[in-house]
């Protein structure tokens, strides 16, 4: 094994650092080119080699640099930004034109310019290339270096007026393709390694109350970043140690209520957005006083063009086949195999997210590249193994996690509201929730079937098979979820009977996996999707594409994993309130009314562990289905590796009823409000929203 007696850190630090003379040797080559205009592709070339020469700007940002980015002011900093990614804004400049309309970036740009084939090929790379600024930042020399030879390579080969698409596919292959090793250990080693502490170190070092330590990230740093670090810099030092504290006793809360200790562990992994780094270095010290070792992903930012993401989703297209998913799976698993000391050391995340960006919808454009059925069947194939292989070393059942999201500045002029009041959301008393909770899994806990009805207007009307049980004194279907894992509190969930399952769940409006959808409409036939709907476009073809596309793919269809009844009504008030109930996530709006999930279980992975209710005892029987059950005799198909929820909203609602054996029927939610006895006070937020 290459470097085996060097650390995991020292491997991944050499191999970055081995391309380092050929990546100064090859940028200068580049930067000393004449292009000529006659020459084929001439304006793709000297589009590339501005992007490629830009990017240099990254090596006055290195954190190891403690003077040179501070030699910039804010403005220049940020004049310099705006010009490293001109070409990918979606905004209408001075002159009326949007750059991104002219970009090669955009695939749709591009293949008018070039043809169908070549034209993708250069879009795809355009985009790729546009990483560079991050790769300086993370000193990814090597792969710099790479990329560099590919640039040359191509241009000889229009010099030479050598256009055939073949050749300039190979090329991009072996690039793609070489050190794939290398690759997979790179990005683990970014994810989980404690001694990769680039990002760590900005966080505890820097001056928090001068934001041009932000363009250390080597990402764009938009107007709701640099306003969020600003308003973090002046909220209040108490308060944030207090959601700093309960962010962790939540977290420890997730691993003492399903049984497990965190003491066994030594890492966890913190995800927050840019612009929170205060609340992140409170969370750093906190999560070290319980044991833990934070080891700090790049911190979120939104995308400078979501458009372009979108474009660009199924780029994998032009290389992905049989050849190359049969070098990807033992290059995955020699990197997780090295990786395997520190992924058993692993206690899981701790996540902040932002919500109330704008809604993205996405314009569907046949230029774009899109993976066919046998792609797609690899795809599930590869994705399945490689799961299996990484939790092999990362063991689940003894990890926990915790997400916790605020609003971004991008929610408008009401930020500071919003914010004061997600805050109330997310400290909740979990207890009192519990206790309440529990009276509507009593009822549950009788029933066959749970019966979802929208209101008029509305087309859910689904039954939802729940397990028998066997020993009511001692058993039960549905967990108590409270302010732990999933913050803020309120809801109460199961793992559903897939034969039986059937029905229509129809939500008007709905924001899923930074997606818009209008009118979907999910039909199940035994818990498995049988037929799905929007009206997002005038086309109905296009509808279905839409959703098989950014929901269901690689897969035909998928299971209902979860049903869960919210019974948050305080977020709902104020989601009202303030109009944001499109703009929340589903870590809030999951509690918000009954929410359906397709794909995995909540239990994925740890079904053969025990999970008991932790207000009553009883055992959780309802841990897996049809499909989940599969993992011990066809492990490759128990599991989809996804899990998407789907909320219905209370005010779409016109009954959750549970169902017994004989027919008759006790109402969970009758009319918008809870009617189960000693849930009354569920039923204040609702009925203040109509006073």
């Amino acid at each position: 094994m290459r470097y085996q007696i060097m650390s995991i850190h020292e491997q991944v630090k050499n191999l970055a650092l081995a391309g380092k003379a050929d990546w100064q040797l090859t940028k200068q080559q580049i930067k000393d080119l004449c292009i000529s205009s006659t020459m084929p592709y001439a304006a793709y070339f000297s589009a590339m080699q501005d992007l490629i020469v830009s990017s240099e700007q990254g090596e006055s940002y290195l954190a190891d640099d403690t003077e040179t980015l501070f030699n910039f002011t804010l403005a220049q900093l940020l004049e310099s930004q705006d010009k490293y990614f001109a070409e990918l804004k979606l905004t209408a400049q001075a002159d009326g034109t949007i750059p991104y309309n002219s970009c090669f970036g955009n695939p749709e740009y591009a293949v008018s310019v070039y043809g169908k084939e070549m034209g993708q090929l250069l879009s795809l790379l355009y985009t790729h290339y546009g990483y560079y600024l991050q790769w300086i930042i993370q000193q990814r020399y090597a792969t710099l270096a790479k990329n560099n030879k590919l640039f040359l390579k191509l241009y000889g080969f229009a010099l030479e007026n050598k256009t055939e698409f073949s050749l300039w596919l190979e090329a991009y292959r072996n690039m793609a393709e070489a050190d794939i090793e290398a690759q997979q250990l790179y990005a683990m080693h970014w994810r989980y390694c404690p001694e990769q502490s680039y990002y760590r170190d900005i966080i505890m070092q820097s001056d928090l109350s001068d934001v041009r330590y932000l363009f250390r990230y080597g990402v764009y740093i938009d107007e709701h970043v640099l306003q969020m670090a600003k308003f973090m810099s002046s909220y209040p030092e108490a308060e944030l140690k207090s959601l700093s504290q309960y962010i962790v006793q939540s977290y420890k809360d997730g691993f003492e209520r399903g049984l497990r200790s965190y003491q066994i562990k030594k890492y966890a992994v913190l995800i927050i957005p840019a612009g929170m780094e205060r609340l992140g270095r409170l969370l750093i010290t906190d999560l070290q006083a319980i044991g833990l070792t934070a080891i700090v992903c790049q911190p979120q930012t939104q995308s400078l063009n979501k458009q372009c993401d979108y474009d660009h989703r199924f780029d994998l297209a032009l290389n992905y086949d049989r050849a190359y998913t049969d070098k990807f799976i033992p290059a995955y698993e020699q990197a997780v195999n090295q990786m395997s000391a520190i992924l058993k050391l692993q206690a899981g995340p701790v996540y902040i997210e932002l919500f109330g960006e704008t809604p993205f919808n996405p314009a569907n454009k046949e230029a774009a590249l899109k993976l066919n059925d046998e792609q797609m069947k690899l795809r599930r194939t590869a994705s399945s193994q490689t799961t299996q292989m990484f939790y092999k070393h990362y063991i689940q059942e003894e990890t926990s996690f915790c997400i916790i999201a605020f609003p971004s500045t991008e929610i408008g002029g009401k930020f500071e509201q919003i914010f004061a009041d997600t805050v109330k959301i997310n400290l909740l008393d979990s207890i009192r929730y519990g206790n309440i909770q529990q009276k509507i899994i009593d009822v549950l806990d009788t029933a066959e079937y749970v019966h979802v009805k929208g209101k008029a207007g509305n087309q859910t009307d689904i039954m939802v098979r729940l397990h028998p049980l066997a020993n009511p004194d001692n058993e039960t279907n549905f967990e108590n979820c409270v302010a732990d894992v999933n913050i803020p509190v309120g809801e109460v969930f199961t793992s559903p009977l897939l034969t039986g399952t059937n029905g229509t769940l129809h939500v008007e409006d709905i924001y899923l996996r930074d997606l818009r959808y209008y009118n979907l409409k999910v039909t199940f036939t035994d818990g498995m999707i049988s037929d799905y709907d929007c009206t997002n476009f005038a086309d109905g073809e296009a509808n279905r594409k839409y959703i098989e596309e950014n929901l269901l793919m690689p897969h035909k269809t998928l299971p209902i994993g979860e049903f869960a009844i919210g019974t948050n009504t305080t977020a709902y008030q104020i989601a009202k309130k303030y109009d944001i109930l499109a703009l929340l996530p589903i870590l809030i709006i999951e509690k918000m009314g009954p929410h359906f999930a397709i794909g995995d279980t909540c239990y994925t992975r740890e079904e053969d562990v025990d999970h008991f209710n932790f207000v009553n005892g009883k055992k959780l029987i309802a841990v897996d289905n049809e499909k989940t059950a599969l993992r011990h005799s066809d492990p490759m198909n128990a599991y989809t590796q996804t899990h998407t929820d789907i909320t219905l909203p209370y005010e779409m609602l016109e009954s959750i009823s549970a169902v017994k054996a004989d027919g008759s029927r006790i109402d969970i939610i009758r009319d918008g409000f809870f009617t189960v006895p000693g849930t009354e006070e569920l039923n204040i937020p609702l009925r203040e929203m109509n006073v």
